[in-house]
């Protein structure tokens, strides 16, 4: 029993000593982290309230705590969400570089941070997450401890590669180590044993064991980093896809350029087939009616109360003054006979009126979208979203839900800041004709996204330049406490600047269209509105567009002089007065009223528009004019703009005057009674001398819209230009940042 005793003791003593050794070799310290516990949703965590010592090579001891929260550093103090602009606490995620291998708690870019800007900085950075776990993290701290500030740091040598893979996927936990996927041991393969993880994660006698065991090719060790840590990818990948970045942004943008002239053409050739497929299944129509229906009734049909029509089949080639009743009437029959038509080819087997029909519907839908595409901006010829900008759209969503602001920072592999950080690898770039600079697209492109989903992008790579030699560690791709100062400086530097301007999105807002062309609403069937026969007035619905137009019925007549919106008016209303008409045009939203007021020298009427719920529960249009019996009528005034767009319609439209009298018409003169839009200060003078652009930008046609000046942008369906602003970048005096399209305009405070 003696000798058993002592046998044990000399090995305990024995082991003891070895131990002793190698942790004295090693100063305490691992080259890796080995408190990881498993996660079934992140991969790993870091054990809380642990504690170590770390060394990557010949660099400098370090050493890491975890707080109670299982995150390294100081533990956190009680959320702030109360906190004033600019003072609330600042959450910053990422992989290994966040969290800091290689130098202490208190020289993390996280801890320098806090110092710079006086605000609480909470380092949620764990090795081996990716964009994947920086998300998770994210929203589960937000909610969490509301920060003001999510400052999203990407690594650029593996997160662009662990955007599809979760950490689940490429790293286990193996005895407090986080080992590749691949490598770790199968489940239920170890044995299990007392004091097994200390041993296995905690010895340095059984550390340097299984290391020597690994060089000798007898056994596997949890140590798979060739620039100090797991990676998904390396700098051949970043050169790869930073080249492939380029030459994709040069291949769209010669195929967004031929896109935009296809689209342009096809726009033309559409307006002219649409036409053309009308005209044929109108001379169907007529044929099938015996021509009941056709010649003046087909013009008639297509008319506009002040249209003039020849009767081309009549000996005496009588003209017609055209209505609203009478394009009412042929509109009804036109309807009637095509009903007919339709049943009679049916039954005959025949598809010819059909095939027409659905041709013309196909091609005003197509005509729409061309206009649509064209206007959006959905070919864009500078942008090449980062692969990481479906990611960045997600995650400012999540951070705008909490009221946080998102910063994205770039951060550049050691080999892309400097090209002298080859040499602690013992790699030649000039004689292997290593090139990183295509690479660095990558992170232009990272910022280009963070700022389209209204995020601030940062690029530490001009920082990290300035900081010079001993930035990163030596052999490893870490920053020293030199980087960290650097980035931290420079990031605090930034915070203290308004984030970019976040401009609105391209395009119109979800469910909003375009304002109908000319064309569309001369096609459109008049919409029944009580009373608009009786006032002179024409109204026509397209989508939600709303058009009515009050004329001057006979020359002797007094004219229509004036309109005021008094309910339901909006930035992209168009109001326009000339000698012949009154125009109103403008977006409807059901549930939501109108109240117009029209003027004459001699009466007033007022239009209403509301939405009574149905039947079936829905809101159902409902519009009438009225005569107001106690308001005052208004004297015509016709401002220059107003006479410029007759002078236009004159010259476009070749509108004409006339006066019926027993079936002719006489005492033709100019008119513009068809005429409708609104000029903005842009269209007059950008299209002065062209009258075609000049009509057609007046009523918000988007391949009519003149360029902006510096600093202006097109918004709203009209494609007026305005300055952008957001809170950060307010109005000039007198102004007012209206809310558009997921950014925002300076209006008139009035408006």
């Amino acid at each position: 029993m003696l000798i058993t005793s002592q046998i044990f003791v000399g090995l305990g003593l024995g082991l003891w000593g070895a131990e002793y050794m190698f942790s004295q070799r090693a100063e305490g310290a691992f080259p890796h982290v080995n408190f990881y516990v498993a996660d079934p949703e992140l991969g790993v965590r870091l054990q809380p309230d642990a504690e170590m010592k770390f060394r990557l090579g010949d660099n400098p001891l370090t050493t890491i705590h975890v707080n109670t929260n299982g995150y390294r550093g100081q533990p956190w103090p009680p959320p702030q969400p109360e906190a004033a602009p600019g003072e609330g606490e600042i959450l910053v995620v990422g992989d290994s570089q966040v969290f800091g291998l290689g130098v202490n708690d208190d020289e993390t870019f996280s801890a320098r941070l806090a110092e710079h800007t006086g605000r609480t900085v909470i380092n949620a950075g764990v090795p081996t997450y990716g964009p994947l776990e920086y998300y998770a993290i994210t929203e589960e701290l937000l909610a969490e401890r509301r920060p003001q500030t999510v400052v999203y740091v990407l690594n650029f040598l593996n997160d662009p590669f662990e955007l599809e893979r979760p950490n689940t996927e490429r790293h286990a936990v193996w005895d407090g180590w986080a080992v590749r996927k691949e490598s770790a041991p199968e489940e239920g393969s170890t044995t299990a044993f007392p004091g097994r993880r200390w041993l296995m994660s905690q010895s340095h006698a059984m550390y340097a064991m299984r290391r020597w065991l690994y060089e000798q090719g007898k056994a596997e060790l949890p140590d798979h980093a060739q620039f100090g840590f797991p990676s998904e990818g390396g700098w051949h990948d970043l050169i790869n896809e930073g080249t492939a970045s380029r030459t994709a942004t040069e291949a769209e943008v010669s195929k967004a350029k031929a896109q935009l002239q296809q689209k342009q053409t096809r726009l033309s050739e559409a307006a002219q087939e649409l036409d053309t497929t009308r005209n044929k299944l109108d001379r169907l129509i007529s044929s099938a009616s015996d021509h009941e229906w056709g010649g003046d009734e087909r013009e008639i049909a297509r008319g506009q109360p002040g249209d003039i029509v020849s009767n081309e089949y009549s000996e005496s080639s009588r003209s017609i003054l055209v209505t609203a009743k009478l394009i009412r009437q042929a509109s009804r029959a036109r309807r009637k006979y095509l009903d007919k038509l339709l049943a009679q080819q049916a039954k005959q087997g025949k598809q010819d009126a059909k095939q027409l029909l659905d041709k013309h519907t196909q091609l005003k839908s197509e005509i729409e979208n061309l206009r649509n595409d064209l206007a959006s901006g959905r070919i864009t010829l500078e942008h090449q979203p980062s692969v990481f900008e479906p990611h960045l759209e997600k995650l400012a969503e999540l951070c705008e839900r909490h009221g946080a602001e998102l910063v994205v920072v770039a951060l550049p592999v050691d080999i892309q800041v400097s090209p002298r950080e080859w040499a602690k690898y013992g790699v030649d770039p000039e004689a292997e004709q290593i090139d990183m600079q295509p690479s660095l697209a990558l992170l232009d492109d990272l910022i280009s996204s963070s700022q389209r989903v209204g995020a601030r992008g940062f690029n530490a790579t001009e920082a990290l330049r300035e900081a010079g030699k001993g930035a990163f560690l030596d052999g490893d791709i870490h920053m020293t406490a030199k980087g960290h100062a650097a980035l931290a400086q420079a990031l605090a530097d930034a915070l203290k600047v308004p984030p970019p301007l976040r401009l609105p999105r391209a395009g119109l807002p979800e469910g909003r269209s375009l304002i109908p062309t000319y064309q569309e609403f001369s096609r459109a069937p008049e919409a029944y509105v009580k009373g608009s026969t009786k006032a002179g007035c024409a109204t026509h619905r397209i989508r939600e567009w709303f058009k009515v137009r009050c004329v001057k019925v006979r020359p002797r007549v007094k004219p229509p002089s004036g309109v005021d919106v008094l309910a339901g008016k909006t930035p992209e209303t168009l109001e326009l007065v000339t000698e012949d008409s009154v125009s109103l045009v403008t977006p409807l939203t059901p549930g939501k009223p109108l109240h117009a007021r029209f003027y004459w020298e001699d009466r007033v009427r007022d239009l209403e528009v509301s939405w009574p719920a149905g039947d079936d529960g829905k809101p159902k249009f409902t519009a009438v004019f009225s005569d107001v019996a106690d308001a005052t009528g208004r004297p015509l005034e016709v401002t220059g703009v107003g006479t410029k767009m007759c002078q236009c319609q004159h010259a476009v439209h070749n509108e004409r005057w006339g006066i019926q009298d027993d079936d002719w018409v006489r005492d033709r003169r100019d008119a513009c009674r068809q005429v409708w839009g609104e000029p903005h200060a842009g269209c007059l003078k950008a299209y002065a001398d062209d009258c075609t652009k000049l009509l057609a930008c007046a009523q918000g046609d988007p391949l009519a819209a003149p360029t902006c000046p510096d600093g202006q942008i097109h918004v709203t369906a009209r494609h007026v230009c305005k300055a952008p602003c957001d809170a950060h970048h307010p109005c000039a005096a007198g102004e007012q940042c209206v809310a558009y399209n997921g950014g925002g305009y300076c209006a008139e405070a009035n408006q």
